[in-house]
């Protein structure tokens, strides 16, 4: 479970640093490239297998929002 873990927080480190880059002028990424690659990390076998381990009534990983409920995760945070 502890590398199913590490390959979420792995994958949600790029994806914001895709996202930064998406927004720096310097950096020069399109949306274009910037979903792409999105949907790379995201998409990816590891990531799915660890959000098969987490969340296995979810299935396969979507970009496009939905209506179902949001985990509050408030209650994961220490107080």
């Amino acid at each position: 479970m502890k590398d199913h873990l590490i390959s979420l927080v792995e994958a949600v480190r790029l994806a914001r640093l895709e996202l930064t880059c998406q927004q720096d002028p310097n950096c020069g990424a399109s949306e274009e490239w910037t979903l792409k690659r999105l949907r790379e990390l995201l998409g990816s076998r590891k990531v799915s297998e660890a959000m098969a381990v987490f969340v296995p009534e979810e299935g396969e990983i979507s970009l496009v929002p939905d209506d179902s409920p949001q985990l509050d995760l408030r209650v994961l945070q220490d107080t």
